[in-house]
C-alpha cells in the first residue's frame, strides 16, 4: 500500500451535483422552464451577476477534502462537450439528456478558472470525457501512489484495482442502504475514514458483491443491460441473464464465441446448460443472436459490441503532466482573493 495519495475528481459530476443541491426553492418547486428562468436572479451570485451556487459548494468541498484527507496530489477532470468520440460512434449517445441551464453552464468555466488560479491540475478537452481523463491518469500513476476516484458516475467502477478505489457520491437513501449493508456488517469505522458527506468507498470486492461482476467486467455488463443514463442500448431482453452469463464467460466476446461455435443441436444443449447450471430461467439466445434488418438497427451482437465500446473508459490517453504537477497545494491568500472576487463569504 502506497503512503502517498492522489485524488482524482470528476469535476463535471461534482459541479452538477452542487448546482442542483443549492438551488433556491422557487426553482426547485417550479413547474415549467419559464418559471425557473424567472427565478434565476434568486440563484446565489456575485455582485457582478456571476452565478456561484455550484462554485461555492464545490470549492468548499475540495478545500475540506484537502484539509481532511491530506492528499499529496489532486486533479480535477471536466467534460467540455457531449460531442466526443462516443457521439461519433453512436449519434444517440446521451441523446436523451436535456440541455443544461445557463446558470450551470456558466459555472463550468468559472470553476475551471478558479481551480487553475489556485494552482490545481485541471484537465478537459473536446474529444474525451472526464472519466476518460480520470481513467488514463489513474492508469498512469496507479503503481506509484494510492488513487481515489471521486464521482457519482457508475462507469468509474470499472477502474477499480488493487490500488485504485472509487469514492462514489450517493443520495442519502442509497448511502444509508450501503452503510447498513456493508459498513455496519463489516464493522467499518466510518468516522475514521473521514470521507466527505455521503461518500461510499467501492473496492473490487464490494463491486463484485453489489454488481455481481468484477470491476473490469462493468463494460461487459453494460454491453448487455445497457445504461439509460447515457442512452447506451445494450441487448434488450437479456438483462436478468447478464450476470450469470458473465460469471461463466467473463466477456461478451467470449459469450458470442461460445454461441457462434455451436451448431443447431449444440445450441439446444447450450441453452439447456444455461438453464440447469447457470439458473437462467428464460433463454436469452434469441435476443443475443438477433440480426439487424437494416443498417440502422442496433440489436444482438451489434448492440452488445457497440454498447461495450461506449461504456469502456479509455485508460491510454497521453497525460500532459507529472505527479508533481498535481500537488494538492494552494495559497490561502489566493483563496481569499478569489473568494473576495466572487463575494464568497465563507468556505
Amino acid at each position: 500500500m502506497f503512503m502517498k495519495k492522489l485524488i482524482i475528481i470528476d469535476g463535471s459530476s461534482m459541479l452538477v451535483t452542487c448546482y442542483y443541491a443549492n438551488l433556491p426553492k422557487e426553482i426547485k418547486e417550479a413547474k415549467t422552464e419559464e418559471e425557473k428562468e424567472r427565478n434565476y436572479d434568486k440563484i446565489l451570485h456575485a455582485s457582478d451577476g456571476t452565478y456561484t451556487n455550484a462554485v461555492y459548494s464545490m470549492l468548499g468541498t475540495i478545500i475540506r477534502l484537502i484539509k481532511n484527507q491530506k492528499p499529496e496530489y489532486i486533479c480535477v477532470c471536466f467534460d467540455q462537450t457531449r460531442n466526443t468520440f462516443r457521439r461519433e460512434l453512436y449519434k444517440d449517445y446521451k441523446g436523451q439528456r436535456a440541455a443544461s441551464p445557463h446558470p450551470l453552464i456558466e459555472q463550468f468555466s468559472t470553476m475551471e478558472y478558479i481551480l487553475e488560479e489556485l494552482g490545481f491540475a485541471v484537465i478537459y478537452d473536446h474529444t474525451y470525457e472526464a472519466d476518460d481523463w480520470a481513467g488514463s491518469i489513474a492508469n498512469k500513476f496507479k503503481n506509484e501512489v494510492s488513487i481515489k476516484l471521486m464521482s457519482k458516475d457508475h462507469d468509474y467502477l470499472q477502474l477499480i484495482d488493487d490500488n485504485v478505489a472509487v469514492w462514489m457520491m450517493l443520495k442519502k437513501d442509497k448511502y444509508e442502504e450501503l452503510k447498513e449493508l456493508i459498513y455496519d456488517r463489516d464493522g467499518v469505522d466510518v468516522k475514521a475514514l473521514n470521507l466527505p458527506y455521503r461518500i461510499f468507498e467501492y473496492t473490487k470486492e464490494y463491486v463484485k458483491e453489489l454488481e455481481g461482476v468484477w470491476p473490469k467486467q462493468i463494460p461487459d455488463l453494460k454491453a448487455i443491460v445497457g445504461d439509460t443514463s447515457d442512452n447506451i442500448p445494450g441487448v434488450k431482453g437479456v438483462s436478468s441473464a447478464a450476470v450469470p452469463l458473465l460469471n461463466e464467460y467473463k466477456t461478451v466476446e467470449r459469450l458470442y464465441e461460445a454461441i457462434e461455435t455451436c451448431d443447431e443441436k449444440e445450441l439446444k444443449e447450450l441453452t439447456k446448460y444455461w438453464k440447469t447450471t447457470l439458473g437462467i430461467k428464460r433463454s436469452p439466445l434469441k435476443a443475443l443472436t438477433m440480426k439487424p434488418e437494416t443498417d440502422e438497427d442496433i440489436v444482438g451482437k451489434k448492440a452488445a459490441l457497440l454498447s461495450k465500446e461506449l461504456a469502456t473508459i479509455k485508460t491510454d490517453i497521453p497525460i500532459p503532466f507529472s505527479l508533481e504537477d498535481m500537488k494538492a497545494e494552494y495559497s490561502d491568500d489566493k483563496l481569499k482573493e478569489i473568494c473576495s472576487k466572487y463575494d464568497i463569504k465563507t468556505i
